[in-house]
């Protein structure tokens, strides 16, 4: 039986225009009614997690920047952190230097940028859904590695997009030397780096048995390569119809994707039992 549910939210919960569809929406409650844990599992910082999804009072928990902290809501205490050293960030952030590319980290629910890549950032995304996220859990400072030095708290994340695939790689050979990381590979252009400890399913089951769950009463539902962790992780795993090439192979379950209420439609095949896929 089911009894915890670990969602990511772009290309998941959320469709194209990072919206929470009335559909998926019902389909949480329905299974919150029924004392389902209703977990956010997203690579966001706890700022940038919507508003819409905030809104659900039966969700207590929440696992942000691709697993690197687990979040009480009602506390509002990290209750579980896997962050990278100041110096390990500053290291790998430095290895990612140059022309046109975009560099962030993220510590303590926010992300941290310096004019250059706000520039970049806001240009590349203006016009977009992705837009209003980013006005929300972004912080310009004036020294990227004068703020970073100066932050009270482990680093969750690195965001780290390039110009081309090709200025990717070349960025990538470097990170690869750097000692204590996990890379994650969201876009061709895109590099997030975290603590190697980090991991979604990791975060997830470790949640699972603070709640005295099993394994096996976990569900997990993702579509990009940083949910790897998820599927391999959880008792049942679902991957959206939109979901990566390896997302696919790694799930037990496909579901719709995420314009047509895939999560509502897993939810209720897999833990509601409504109907048959």
């Amino acid at each position: 039986m089911i009894r915890m549910i670990g969602l990511d939210l772009d290309g998941t919960l959320l469709t194209r225009q990072k919206e929470l569809t009335a559909g998926n929406r019902a389909a949480l409650e329905k299974a919150a009614g029924i004392g389902i844990h209703i977990v956010p599992v997203t690579g966001r910082p706890l700022s940038g997690i919507p508003s819409q999804v905030l809104e659900l009072d039966f969700i207590r928990f929440a696992i942000t920047s691709n697993g690197a902290v687990t979040t009480d809501r009602k506390s509002g205490i990290a209750i579980r952190e896997r962050c990278m050293s100041k110096a390990t960030a500053e290291k790998t952030l430095r290895a990612a230097e140059g022309e046109g590319i975009i560099r962030e980290y993220f510590t303590e629910g926010w992300g941290y940028h310096d004019p250059d890549t706000h520039r970049l950032l806001w240009k590349k995304f203006e016009k977009t859904p992705v837009l209003p996220y980013l006005e929300k859990s972004r912080v310009q400072v004036a020294d990227l590695y004068g703020s970073l030095r100066e932050s009270q708290r482990g680093i969750e994340n690195l965001s780290i997009m390039c110009p081309t695939p090709a200025v990717r790689e070349e960025i990538l050979e470097r990170v690869k030397a750097i000692e204590g990381v996990r890379i994650i590979y969201p876009w061709p252009t895109d590099l997030e780096i975290t603590s190697k400890d980090a991991d979604k399913g990791e975060a997830l089951l470790s949640l699972a048995s603070l709640l005295g769950l099993r394994r096996e009463e976990v569900m997990a539902m993702g579509d990009g390569n940083n949910d790897l962790g998820l599927m391999n992780a959880a008792g049942l795993s679902v991957a959206m119809g939109n979901s990566a090439p390896e997302v696919l192979e790694a799930a037990d379950f496909q579901t719709s994707d995420n314009e047509h209420d895939g999560v509502a439609e897993a939810i209720r095949y897999h833990v509601l039992n409504e109907y048959k896929l």
